[in-house]
């Protein structure tokens, strides 16, 4: 390549010399021009147009043609000219003289359509007067140009990066770390001139620094001297009296230990982001620990005690208060603060927490001292409180309270601070709408949804508790409710709730005196009774009860009976003190005293209680045993001419005793324990077997069956069908029978109406038995299906004694009358009442007086002989 540019060296100088003519080259030298220069040598016309007559060299890989192409063609060259570059070449070449040669740059268009730059030395030749030539050698110099461009970028972008980055670029020279260059952009980032800086030593700059940021200062130029570099960061204070953060680098130049290169930057936003994180980070770790916290902490007081030392702690504020709102009172109370103490009070139409808890938006008072939108307090002032924040407390429905803050410096109050709170109040809504969750679930799991009071759950923790403690006394005793059933029965059972309700409210209300209340069910309560004379406090207690109540329309005269024993004499456990109040209750029920003390040998007593009920209930199911069986009493016509009925009468026999067990033990029994129903059906069964063996013998003149049904029958839904179903499968005349049911079953007609109506429709009769006993009205007489009044025996003592009762008699008899009832007197014992009722409209009589009541075989023996006699 070198040989080949010292030929064209010397072809260029016989060219200009003219020692060559144009075209006059020998084979070799065309091959070398063609083949192998990086350049194009021209010749053309110095005309418009510049025709080229000749070119050698690198033209096709220059601009894509070959010398065939390009020479001759008028308009080649000047077609490729670029088109802003025309005017400064063609300007260039018009001012050249013949002889006289110019450099030219310029681009040409290749032929494959892109641009190139073109650096071309021209030479004009003069050949003839009239005819001139240039002669030209052009070189590619794209390359050239746009390293050149790119250099050029990178210098301007270089001084701009100097003038305008965050960053001071230093150069430190000699033994003192003179200040040899400092980058230009010194004002922009320290707020000082370079040249105020330069020929100086870094401690010229220490008074702008920090004070708390001197020593690192110094101990930083020291130890480029000493280790060959650093990093650290100190407090720089700019033109503005502002401090930022600025980041010094140094390191000693290579080869030269005097020399030390570094910058300067600075990081304030960097700094002020690592802070934020921090802060950000410190803050919301407080959030999760005061979190974790609340769900730990069962009192909100002390909840709200950690809230205002998290806000004391991490805003330091000069005041901090948690307000809950008092809507009763229209005003906010204050639950925990800081500077405020707790209970004072805001009213809610003339303060900051008022006006943000109706508005239920955070609310910011940059200045107190402007503030119209609320009065306020003066004590704020007088702290000097300049800025407060209040942010509403999510509730349920509307905010549970507020949340307030405050500075004596305003700028404090920024929007972060805000944010902050905000999460804070919205963190406590969480926290009280979860506990008030929980706190509803353990009332409901606690107490009772009807009364309100503790439920059986509640009363063993809160006796456990009680009874963990050994210098506590006291007792505990079962309550129940006199009559409740017949209060239900005749008001329905939403008057009974309204009864039950109010037990309770009366039992809440003798807390202050140490009696504990529970409901245990139904109608029966558990009270716990602290004190060294638990009895005194239970009988306060049955007295409290037993005042006239009044329930809507009605006014009951209400009464308890209690069963009760004391803690650790008799047991030291909640089951077993429990479980023995029971008994005693039961004991207080069946002797009708209206209080009963466990004492020894009762336990003993239930067991046989226990045991008796299940004998019965064994007996019920011995269908051939014998234990269970019938007798008979006759229901005559007062004349004693004829039977028009005999009323069954339920008996039990002990099969291990033989012992007779008393109706008015075991009947209580079976519906205590749910053996009603069954035992009715029992009987029905034995009495309607009697009944054809009576219908059998004495054909027509066999008496009708009376036979007692309980309440729990009546009531039950399935008894009427099962009875139906007795009657079809014995083929006994329902006329025949007549079913007795006791006053106050049928007094509540609501409930009654519809059974006692289908009972009719089977053709069966109903009679009141005791009628005039009862709490109920006479009214029901007229709704309901009955047929018979038995007139209780009460009322036949005092026959011949009392006019009062014969006055109370006749009229019985005169409304049986009027209403199509037939009487029967029960309890006649002795000729004169019988005479009496002889004399009266009397429908039929029963009593000893007449026949006592006899098994089935007397009974059919004793009238043989009544019929035989009256056919005499």
């Amino acid at each position: 390549m070198g040989r080949s540019f010292e030929f064209v060296r010397n072809l260029w100088w016989r060219f200009r010399r003219r020692l060559l003519p144009p075209f006059h080259l020998t084979p070799g030298e065309w091959a070398i021009l063609s083949r192998r220069l990086p350049v194009v040598v021209y010749q053309a016309l110095a005309d418009e147009q510049g025709t080229t007559l000749f070119a050698a060299g690198a033209i096709e890989s220059m601009l894509g043609y070959t010398a065939a192409e390009w020479v001759g063609r008028p308009d080649a060259w000047y077609a490729s000219l670029h088109p802003d570059d025309r005017a400064k070449v063609m300007q260039a070449l018009a001012r050249l003289a013949p002889g006289a040669s110019v450099e030219i740059s310029y681009r040409m268009r290749h032929k494959a359509g892109d641009w190139r730059w073109i650096r071309d030395t021209v030479t004009l030749f003069e050949a003839a007067p009239g005819r001139r030539y240039y002669l030209g050698v052009m070189t590619d110099v794209t390359h050239e140009k746009e390293l050149e461009q790119a250099t050029m970028e990178s210098s301007v972008f270089l001084d701009e990066l100097l003038r305008s980055g965050p960053w001071v670029l230093y150069r430190l020279e000699g033994p003192t770390q003179r200040i040899g260059y400092l980058s230009p952009n010194a004002r922009n980032v320290l707020g000082l001139d370079a040249e105020e800086i330069l020929g100086h030593t870094p401690e010229h700059l220490v008074e702008r620094v920090h004070p708390e940021d001197r020593g690192l200062f110094r101990r930083h130029f020291a130890l480029l001297r000493q280790a060959g570099g650093d990093q650290t960061r100190v407090r720089f204070r700019l033109e503005s009296g502002e401090y930022h953060w600025i980041a010094l680098h140094g390191r000693r130049a290579a080869g030269d230990p005097e020399v030390y290169l570094g910058y300067l930057m600075d990081v304030e936003e960097k700094a002020r982001h690592e802070q934020w994180s921090r802060m950000n980070a410190e803050r919301q770790r407080a959030l999760y620990d005061l979190g974790s916290q609340a769900w730990e902490t069962t009192q909100p007081e002390r909840f709200f005690e950690k809230v205002v030392e998290v806000l004391d702690r991490i805003l330091e504020p000069d005041y901090v208060s948690i307000m809950e709102h008092d809507p009763e009172n229209r005003r906010m109370v204050v639950r925990a603060g800081k500077r405020v103490p707790v209970g004072t009070t805001f009213e809610l139409d003339r303060s900051q927490a008022g006006f943000t808890q109706k508005l239920n938006e955070v609310v910011v008072a940059h200045d107190l001292r402007n503030e119209r939108r609320f009065p306020v307090p003066e004590r704020l002032l007088e702290w000097g409180i300049r800025s407060t924040l209040s942010v509403p407390i999510p509730g349920r429905r509307a905010p549970y309270g507020v949340l307030g803050i405050g500075f004596k410096d305003p700028r404090r109050m920024d929007e972060n601070t805000v944010r902050f709170v905000q999460q804070v109040a919205q963190l406590m809504g969480q926290v009280l709408r979860y506990r008030k969750v929980m706190d509803d679930l353990e009332f409901k799991a606690y107490h009772d949804d009807l009364t309100g009071l503790p439920n059986r759950r509640a009363l063993y923790r809160h006796l456990s508790y009680l009874l963990s403690n050994a210098e506590v006394s006291g007792a505990v005793a079962f309550l129940d409710l006199v009559d409740f059933g017949e209060v239900n029965d005749t008001w329905g059972h939403e008057t009974g709730d309204r009864l039950l309700r109010y037990v309770g409210s009366r039992l809440q209300a003798l807390a202050p005196v140490g009696v504990w209340a529970a409901r245990w069910g139904g109608d029966e309560f558990v009270v716990v009774l602290v004190g060294d004379d638990p009895r005194a406090l239970l009988e306060q207690a049955l007295e409290h009860l037993s005042a006239s109540t009044p329930l809507g329309e009605h006014r009951i005269r209400l009464s308890a009976r209690a069963g009760m024993v004391r803690f650790r004499t008799f047991g030291s456990d909640a089951e077993t003190l429990l479980r023995r109040a029971d008994m005693a209750l039961a004991v207080a029920k069946e002797s009708k005293r209206e209080v009963y003390e466990y004492e020894a040998g009762l336990q003993e007593k239930a067991a046989e209680r226990r045991a008796r009920v299940e004998a019965l209930r064994r007996a019920m199911e011995d269908g051939e045993g014998g234990e269970l069986y019938l007798h008979f009493q006759p229901v005559v016509n007062p004349e004693g001419r004829y039977v028009v009925a005999a009323e069954a009468l339920l008996r039990w026999r002990d099969p291990r005793t033989g012992e007779q067990i008393s109706p008015a033990e075991f009947v209580p029994l079976a519906e205590q324990y749910g053996l009603a129903v069954k035992l009715d059906a029992r009987v029905l069964r034995m009495a309607l077997d009697e009944g054809l063996r009576w219908l059998e013998r004495w054909g027509e003149a066999a008496p009708r069956l009376s036979v007692n049904v309980s309440p729990e029958s009546i009531l039950d839904p399935a008894f009427t069908a099962s009875l139906e179903e007795l009657l079809q499968s014995t083929a006994y005349p329902p006329e025949r029978l007549t079913l007795e049911i006791t006053e106050r079953i049928i007094a509540d007609v609501e409930h009654t109406r519809g059974p006692l109506t289908h009972l009719r429709e089977l053709g069966v009769r109903i009679a009141v038995d005791d009628f005039g006993t009862g709490y109920s009205s006479l009214a029901y007489l007229a709704y309901l299906a009955v047929d018979i009044l038995k007139v209780d025996r009460a009322f036949t003592r005092d026959i011949g004694k009392n006019p009062r009762t014969e006055a109370v008699l006749r009229s019985i008899f005169a409304l049986g009358g009027n209403l199509g009832l037939q009487i029967t007197i029960e309890g006649v014992e002795d000729v004169r009442q019988l005479e009496w009722l002889r004399r009266t409209e009397c429908d039929w009589v029963q009593g000893f007086g007449i026949a006592r009541p006899m098994q089935a075989q007397a009974f059919t023996r004793w009238l043989d002989d009544f019929l035989a006699c009256n056919r005499d």
